[in-house]
This record gives structure tokens, C-alpha cells and sequence, in this order.
């Protein structure tokens, strides 16, 4: 089985997943996208504008309290989406009036193809 095959199990069993356990007025979940279209000097000063781009096969976990300590503090969580949008360390995540910093990047990629990422993120 290719992993093609397997991205489109796992996009399948994430929207399983969000029907079962989601309702119609769920907050949706974005990676909010930020571009630089300005200088980087007090005189040209940066110009930042943002995009929020839906993540449409997320879903948010809460960690085991016998996790936290360490990197995992009290309040983080872990995001499951799949692979169609491509989520990094520094990244902000958006559900409702709530901001997530991405913390950590968890991925399965047993490929140079990610399957799935599981990022630890903070409220901000």
C-alpha cells in the first residue's frame, strides 16, 4: 500500500471522526498564514498580513496529565490533521477566539511523505 493510499485512510478516518464527535456549529480550526510584504527597517517597517487557510481534517487532543512536566505544560494540546497543509514550528493555529503557538512538530512520515501531523501547541 502506498502512501498515497494511506493519506486518503487517514483524511477519511479524520472527517469519521469530526462527524462523530463534532456538531454543525463545531469552531472550525485554521492555520493562520502570515506574509511579509514590507521592509524590515524602523523606516520601512514590516507589513504583515495574515490568511487564515481551513484545516479541514483536525481534530484537537488533550495530553495524559501524566505527560505534563517538562515540555508538555498544563493546557497544551495536540492537533491531528492531515497532510494537505503543510504546519511548522512557530505556526498559529486558530479555533474560535482561541490562538495556538505550534510548540512542537510531531509527524508521522516514515517516507520523506508525512502522513500526519501531530503538532503540541500552546495558547498564546
Amino acid at each position: 500500500m502506498g502512501s498515497a493510499n494511506i493519506q486518503a485512510k487517514i483524511k477519511k478516518g479524520l472527517a469519521k471522526a469530526i462527524n462523530k464527535t463534532g456538531s454543525t456549529n463545531s469552531e472550525l480550526v485554521y492555520l493562520v498564514q502570515e506574509t511579509n510584504t514590507g521592509g524590515n527597517t524602523p523606516i520601512d517597517p514590516p507589513v504583515i498580513s495574515t490568511n487564515d487557510v481551513l484545516l479541514v481534517n483536525a481534530i484537537f487532543k488533550n495530553y495524559d496529565q501524566s505527560l505534563i512536566g517538562g515540555n508538555i505544560q498544563a493546557g497544551d494540546r495536540q492537533l491531528v490533521c492531515d497532510n494537505t497543509v503543510l504546519i511548522e514550528v512557530g505556526n498559529t493555529i486558530k479555533q474560535g477566539l482561541t490562538n495556538y503557538i505550534v510548540i512542537d512538530l510531531g509527524q508521522a512520515a516514515p517516507t520523506s511523505d508525512v502522513l500526519v501531523y501531530m503538532p503540541q501547541v500552546r495558547v498564546q
